[in-house]
């Protein structure tokens, strides 16, 4: 097989194809009896420049991939969704009150301000905090100021633990977070996260369908999750929907103008709402016309199941495996979750473990199933590591 690229993509040369070309090689310049054995030096520096091509057709697939918005990830992920008009939506800072005692006057300096170094103090894992708004002591004093994370994201801190300086400045003699944050930031959009968000955009364009209300409203920065039913039967159905409506389930923190917005506009002329949230959106006569949707309401989900070493010798990390499920792990609005993907996302997270006797419930000590999907359509599963059971067999 050549290395090319055609209409099925790119292909490369496989290491025994590298192998043949180079023995035969080998052996034009040296004489057929050369030993290219892999205990002789000869055999061994050959397979050192197979593995060089080896190394940079790998590099060279890589790239190609990155074309593809489904396969690339960081930078230049958001380069290519950016081409559907998508933007990954940015994370947010922790914010924290952090006491500062001073023996003196002294002026800190806060991120209000460009010309100063800004007054940063840490905890004892490293995490940075920046002051906000400058500070003027008049003299020995303590006082409480408010502090964000240098890093956005769900940064959390623990009572007493922020006592660190960063920056130093002559006067200052403690430091301590007697509470915790008042703000927990929250995460970037993943790359997975976005890859789907990109997928659901792509109908955005068409007008007066589920589809293209979907992608409205998950191109909503803060939206993470969205549900629609739609009843278009001329009787009230089951999940107590009105006739000739459609029921809206939002997750995250969108903006409610925006969320109404993206209803009003993409909803079927004559189609009527159901919800508790309102919104009432001006149209173009001056009137208003009120939007109605609900919020998504969080249901803890409970898992459980026994993992083992597929090599029987190194055994999974649990709480490696638990940490990247909460990272990673998102069942959809009234979104089913299934064994098989568990076990997937477990792989993903140590390629080692092995998942076996794999099972989903509503409570703690319940029933475990293979599949469990939220009692409501408004529901979506929580994923907590405090609720994750894993047994190391």
């Amino acid at each position: 097989m050549p290395n090319i690229i055609d209409a099925n993509g790119l292909t490369t040369k496989t290491q025994s194809e590298l192998i043949a070309q180079f023995t035969e090689a080998m052996q034009a310049i040296y004489g057929p009896d050369i030993n290219l054995s892999q205990d002789t030096p000869d055999g061994q520096m050959m397979m050192i420049f197979i593995q060089a091509v080896l190394d940079n057709s790998d590099l060279l697939k890589q790239i190609n991939s990155q074309f593809d918005p489904d396969q690339a990830i960081g930078n230049i992920l958001d380069q290519r969704v950016s081409i559907n008009g998508i933007q990954r939506q940015a994370g947010t800072f922790t914010v924290t009150p952090i006491t500062i005692t001073t023996d003196r006057a002294l002026n800190l300096y806060g991120l209000d301000q460009a010309i100063e170094d800004v007054f940063i103090v840490k905890d004892n894992a490293g995490n940075e905090f920046a002051l906000l708004e400058s500070f003027v002591f008049s003299g020995a004093a303590s006082e409480s100021l408010s502090f964000r994370s240098v890093v956005p994201g769900e940064v959390l801190t623990i009572p007493n633990t922020i006592t660190l300086p960063v920056t130093i400045v002559l006067g200052v003699t403690a430091i301590n977070n007697p509470t915790s944050y008042t703000v927990l930031g929250i995460n970037e959009e993943s790359d997975s996260q976005l890859r789907i968000r990109r997928q659901q955009s792509v109908s955005l364009s068409s007008q007066g369908y589920l589809a293209s209300l979907y992608a409205a409203l998950y191109n909503i920065n803060g939206v993470s999750g969205v549900y629609i039913h739609e009843n278009n039967t001329g009787s009230v159905d089951g999940d107590g929907t009105p006739s000739h409506c459609i029921w809206v389930i939002v997750s995250g923190t969108g903006e409610p103008a925006d969320i109404a917005q993206a209803i009003y506009v993409k909803r079927n002329a004559g189609c009527n709402m159901r919800g508790d949230n309102t919104f009432d959106v001006e149209q173009l006569d001056g009137s208003f016309f009120t939007v109605r949707w609900d919020d998504v309401e969080p249901v803890d989900l409970f898992i459980e199941f026994d993992v083992s070493a597929l090599d029987e010798v190194n055994a999974p990390d649990p709480d490696a495996i638990k940490a990247y499920l909460v990272e990673n792990f998102k069942p959809a609005v009234y979104g089913q979750v299934n064994i098989n993907d568990l076990a997937t996302m477990v792989q993903q997270a140590d390629d080692n473990a092995l998942v076996t006797g794999a099972g989903f419930s509503l409570t703690l000590m319940g029933s475990y199933t293979p599949t469990l999907r939220p009692d409501s359509k408004k529901e979506q599963f929580v994923v907590s590591a405090d609720n994750i059971n894993i047994t190391v067999l």
